[in-house]
């Protein structure tokens, strides 16, 4: 067993780090304590044991430790809302690519097909995608986040305007033309900007 003040400054740690679960931090605890008793067996000092231990558990920190365990206990949760997302996607963009089909051979239904696709779409399948996507990109920085709602929001504005147009309603070409803009200085400036530090950081 190792000294109590020793303990202490362990459960300190701990206990002032960003982990929420009481069973997790106890957990921590007592692993740290076990490591830690090893490496001063070996003839290390409290301190030099303590940061080998963090470099064994954690490297990235504590909260690295939850984020990875409120993933492992929502791991079916996550999984299953990942394939919802891709099948309402492909279901909606079917659906509106026939709407399609059928406009263009003056098939009866066109109208209904393209616009529960663009609504499926827009309402649904991008909203769905944009948030997955800004939640996997919530710790990077902000141009990754930008890049993806620009781009989210001008492939809404797209696929509405393809549909306005199909249909023959007004505000067609003004919403073709601000998804050209969004895209244009929106999107493409934040994906060439990312693209650039990538081939410098592999340099």
């Amino acid at each position: 067993m190792i000294a109590e003040e020793y303990e202490d400054r362990i459960i300190e740690e701990v206990e002032n780090s960003a982990i929420k679960n009481q069973t997790l931090k106890d957990d921590l605890i007592d692993h740290f304590c076990c490591l830690v008793e090893i490496e001063m067996d070996r003839g290390l000092s409290f301190e030099k044991a303590l940061e080998k231990a963090y470099l064994q558990t954690a490297p990235n920190g504590l909260e690295e430790i939850q984020r990875e365990t409120i993933f492992l206990l929502n791991y079916s949760k996550i999984m299953f809302m990942k394939r919802l997302m891709y099948v309402v996607g492909y279901l909606f963009t079917v659906t509106w690519m026939a709407g399609i089909a059928f406009k263009l051979l003056h098939l009866a239904g066109a109208g209904v097909l393209l616009s529960i696709g663009a609504l499926g779409l827009a309402f649904i399948f991008i909203p769905m995608f944009l948030i997955n996507r800004y939640k996997n990109f919530a710790r990077e920085v902000l141009s990754e986040r930008l890049k993806w709602i620009f781009g989210g929001i001008s492939f809404l504005l797209l696929v509405t305007s393809i549909t306005m147009k199909l249909l023959h309603l007004m505000g067609a070409g003004l919403m073709l033309g601000l998804s050209f803009l969004i895209f244009g200085i929106g999107f493409l400036p934040f994906l060439f900007f990312t693209m650039y530090k990538k081939s410098v950081d592999e340099l």
